[in-house]
């Protein structure tokens, strides 16, 4: 679909990104013909179009199909956009709404070296809550939103990782490598990771995902709370599925495009 014209728009330019924007949001590659009739433009001016997109690098020609995708260069400009975006200030709507959604502290925490790194949270008002955890690093596979990101790792890098003895922080935590494997399966089939008192004694957390533009996982979002006031019931029927959207609105910021099942 065409944009509005403008006073201020140079039309070639605009023609251009159209372009560019129509391939993007295809699954497949598009003749000449498709651009043509989608856009409602000429197919001289498409022609011309294309050949000048492909000579910069942000259009590639099939040569045995005569068909058009998006070039290397679009894939740069995204990456190099993807760099500069700070995760800690893109996510704190996110977290204030997954915070006003649950009640209870929302976290934001990335992964170093098979330990989880918490950047930042919105507390809850509430008066019982859990200790910040700004700051702090532990375990991956003692916590919710360490599991979330570990359940997508390259398996032998897991091993690798975690090929050791298990530190054991609480009576609940993981004990070895199989039972984490099995827990991780289950994390990856549900979208979220649960961690029950394995932490800390007497705090549930749930967490999840977030994934970029080319589906890496590079964080996780998460809910704590007493385990009184977050029951497994709970967890299931409400909170997960709160975590889960939340998980969803913040990776689709980073560029995340969800597949359906037609694709």
């Amino acid at each position: 679909m065409k944009r509005e014209k403008s006073e201020y728009a140079v039309q070639a330019v605009s023609n251009a990104i159209d372009i560019l924007e129509l391939l993007g949001d295809s699954d497949n590659e598009l003749s000449i013909t498709d651009v043509v009739s989608t856009l409602n433009l000429t197919r001289s001016n498409v022609n011309k179009l294309l050949a000048t997109l492909e000579m910069l690098g942000y259009v590639e020609h099939n040569r045995y199909t005569g068909n058009f995708r998006l070039g290397v260069k679009t894939f740069q400009i995204s990456q190099a956009y993807i760099n500069k975006l700070n995760l800690i200030e893109i996510s704190i709507q996110v977290l204030q709404q997954l915070k006003n959604d649950t009640s209870e502290s929302a976290y934001i925490s990335v992964l170093r070296d098979g330990n989880v790194v918490y950047l930042n949270v919105v507390e809850t008002e509430q008066s019982v809550r859990v200790l910040p955890r700004i700051g702090n690093v532990g375990p991956a596979y003692a916590t919710a939103t360490g599991k979330a990101q570990l359940a997508f790792y390259d398996p032998m890098e897991l091993e690798k990782l975690y090929s050791g003895e298990f530190r054991k922080i609480t009576t609940n935590s993981i004990k070895n490598f199989d039972q984490l494997r099995d827990e991780l399966d289950e994390i990856k089939r549900n979208g979220y990771a649960i961690d029950n008192e394995e932490y800390e004694l007497g705090v549930r957390c749930v967490g999840a995902p977030i994934k970029d533009f080319m589906g890496n996982v590079i964080a996780g979002i998460s809910v704590s709370a007493p385990a009184e006031r977050m029951p497994m019931e709970s967890i299931r029927d409400s909170v997960a599925p709160m975590v889960l959207e939340a998980a969803r609105v913040l990776s689709k910021k980073f560029g995340y495009r969800e597949l359906t099942d037609d694709e």
